[in-house]
């Protein structure tokens, strides 16, 4: 990827991460951790891998994404909004009543929203029923499941995994996000969920969340038709775009006050500028 390009995801990333600190201020919610550390992974997937319309949302050869992850529905809203899904006024209204932007998606409400969020380990149960059903009508669109590492060591997951390997579904990518907090990469025991899941027949493989060259070179790779499906062990670095978010992770975790939004709106338009 060249070094324009990167330049350009990075902006759009540091503009997502100000729509989600605006949008947790406004709605006075929390916690804005997660949605901090996966904006950049977000910003690969929906610029640069998945195939998808913005103004056609229903298209059918477009690929699905699932979300795993309750915490992370702030990153998703401010991603398919800078995708032009919908207008970004939208989003500071943000769990208001009325609002199409609640706390869980409602796919059949919200443009650019594939499924319903669901967790503890049956959200790749949602994408397998997509993938097979694409795969049945003769369609090449691929589903992403987005989720942390820990969903991967549920029984309900493992089983399903086990099913998506035995159909030989390809088209499914499953993305187990990982918190860097050491600089060690993935959780301490990552042979937990990934070797069940190598031993079952899926493509393991590993990306730095952080990195747009990186996440580039290895969904190109995840992204082979193998007969088999993958799973991208991404991991994410504490504090991505603001300081007290990785000094004081506590203070992402409770509710936004206006006057934290403010703060750290100009430390983000800071890193921008600077």
């Amino acid at each position: 990827m060249e070094r324009t390009r990167i330049n350009e995801l990075e902006k759009i990333a540091a503009e997502v991460r100000k729509d989600i600190v605006r949008m947790a201020g406004l709605a006075r919610s929390g916690p804005i951790e997660l949605p901090l550390l996966i904006s950049d992974i977000l910003v690969y997937l929906y610029w640069e891998e998945m195939l998808l319309l913005a103004g056609s949302p229903a298209r059918g050869d477009r690929d699905r994404f699932v979300l795993g992850m309750e915490d992370g529905v702030p990153a998703l809203y401010a991603v398919l909004a800078r995708r032009g899904y919908y207008e970004r006024e939208q989003l500071w209204h943000y769990m208001r009543l009325g609002s199409m932007l609640q706390a869980l998606p409602d796919f059949r409400r919200t443009p650019g929203v594939d499924a319903p969020l669901v967790t503890s380990g049956t959200e790749l149960s949602i994408a397998s029923g997509l993938a097979y059903s694409l795969r049945k009508e003769g369609l090449r669109s691929r589903v992403f499941c987005f989720l942390e590492e820990k969903e991967c060591l549920g029984p309900d997951f493992m089983l399903e995994a086990e099913m998506c390997a035995k159909c030989g579904l390809d088209n499914i990518t499953v993305i187990a996000v990982c918190k860097d907090k050491r600089g060690s990469g993935c959780s301490g025991s990552p042979r937990e969920s990934r070797d069940p899941l190598k031993k079952c027949g899926w493509d393991i493989f590993d990306a730095d969340g952080n990195d747009f060259a990186s996440m580039e070179k290895v969904f190109a790779e995840a992204g082979c038709e193998r007969g088999k499906p993958a799973a991208v062990y991404a991991k994410v670095s504490n504090g991505r775009g603001l300081s007290f978010a990785g000094e004081d992770a506590a203070k992402t975790k409770i509710i936004m006050s206006m006057e934290a939004m403010d703060r750290a709106l100009e430390e983000l338009e800071g890193k921008t500028n600077g």
